[in-house]
């Protein structure tokens, strides 16, 4: 393998890891809310659940809306990454 793919390769492997990780994050942060919301929702009266719906703005839409946009970042990281290489010449000593 080339110097600049082997960097390439690495770059990519460890942003990846790092948008992966944001995935997780979001993830846990739509699981706490739901959870936390279904226990308010159980914890007043049903003709109040309305106001409870209203409020809920991290809904499988939002969720779906952050994930798309940690991956078209972390994709447009490895792309502007991938074109900044070529502007360099690479070698290693070993």
């Amino acid at each position: 393998m080339q110097p600049d793919e082997l960097l390439n390769a690495v770059y990519s492997r460890n942003t990846k890891s790092l948008f992966k990780s944001f995935l997780i994050l979001i993830e846990d942060l739509n699981h706490d809310h739901e959870s936390n919301f279904d226990k308010l929702r159980d914890s007043i009266p049903e003709e109040y659940h309305d106001v409870i719906n209203q409020a809920d703005h991290f809904d499988k839409r939002k969720l779906q809306y952050l994930r798309k946009k940690i991956l078209d970042l972390g994709n447009e990281s490895i792309r502007t990454a991938e074109n900044s290489f070529e502007n360099f010449t690479i070698s290693f000593k070993f």
